[in-house]
């Protein structure tokens, strides 16, 4: 189900019905498109409809510069325009038809009232001077590159996935794997099914118990049966044969730089803390990983590079040093 809305009405299309490729000229014309974690939808809609849009604006990723931990679209609506969504249908599974009048509600409730929240968050992010910030963030999403990854080299996208243990990485690799096959039967975005936060902790430490599963961080609302399933999958990569599994690609991080990474990440999410910032949106580990071997990095963008990542090239050739002060990591320079 696609669904668009207007300040006035909202469109239900149905991709059974319809040939969504005749929604092109609207994405190519000059209007700008709301999203709510626009990654995943992107991907499906330019492989259904053959456009992106020329403009966006990802209400996700601005709640990411207002300091919000990956938000959620019931809780911006919630926050900022004061409704309640319902999301008892949240697993409802698109592929049967006829769908029912209160599925039809549920999914034209995703965009009923995405206007008003972008009215009201650009008023806050304006008021921060984060303008620059968003629209660059925005770009990056809508400019992604969208490649196919083999499967087996899934788990290599995943956020920390260096950290997973090496005899926990075939489990990693396999529930990657099961996690795409199930977005794509659902038509979902990957973190609908299940987060890279919560696959990476599974991975790492798998759950002997549904309610050690419950436990790690974003899977209290997984279904049992989905649980016991990749409990299952997990125990079994770990007592199978290792051959199976696709090792990250040369080039990964020195373990001698593992402390440098460790020491550079502090500070990135003091800096993330100090301006009230969800640390993902402005370093991940990947990302100062990158940065210290010299490969391409998402500190590269100007915006980060002002607030951290100058800072960071200090620190690394030895031009700054780092404290703490009043239980807070703080940067320094020699006195010339």
């Amino acid at each position: 189900m696609v669904q668009i809305g207007w300040p006035d009405r909202i469109v239900l299309l149905d991709p059974y019905h319809l040939d969504l490729t005749l929604l092109a000229p609207l994405f190519s014309s000059s209007g700008r498109a709301l999203f709510h974690a626009a990654q995943g939808d992107l991907e499906l809609l330019e492989e259904a409809v053959g456009v992106r849009p020329t403009k966006l604006f990802d209400t996700q990723v601005a709640g990411q510069l207002l300091g919000y931990s990956t938000p959620s679209l019931a809780y911006m609506v919630q926050k900022y325009v004061g409704v309640s969504l319902d999301k008892s249908l949240q697993r409802t599974d698109w592929t049967v038809r006829p769908l029912s009048a209160p599925v039809h509600h549920y999914a034209a409730s995703d965009v009923a009232h995405l206007h008003e929240l972008v009215e009201k968050i650009s008023a806050e992010i304006e008021a921060l001077h984060r303008r620059e910030w968003l629209e660059s963030e925005n770009e990056a999403v809508r400019t992604q590159p969208f490649t196919t990854t083999p499967l087996d080299e899934l788990w290599w996208r995943l956020n920390r996935a260096t950290g997973i243990p090496s005899g926990r990485q075939l489990g990693a690799q396999r529930l990657a794997i099961l996690r795409d096959e199930r977005a794509r039967k659902r038509n979902k975005p990957l973190s609908h099914i299940l987060t890279d936060d919560a696959l990476v902790s599974l991975a790492s430490k798998p759950p002997a118990t549904v309610r050690e599963f419950k436990n790690h961080k974003g899977c209290a609302n997984i279904p049992d049966p989905f649980a016991q399933e990749i409990m299952t999958l997990l125990a079994l990569a770990k007592d199978e044969s290792p051959g199976e599994l696709r090792r990250l690609p040369s080039g990964t991080l020195d373990p001698e730089l593992e402390p440098l990474v460790n020491v550079l990440a502090a500070v990135a999410a003091q800096r993330a803390l100090d301006l009230t910032l969800d640390f993902k949106i402005l370093a991940t580990r990947k990302d100062i990983t990158d940065f210290v071997m010299g490969q391409p990095s998402r500190l590269d963008v100007q915006w980060r590079q002002d607030i951290l990542g100058h800072e960071l090239s200090q620190i690394i050739a030895g031009e700054a040093f780092i404290g703490v002060a009043n239980q807070r990591v703080v940067i320094s320079t020699p006195e010339r």
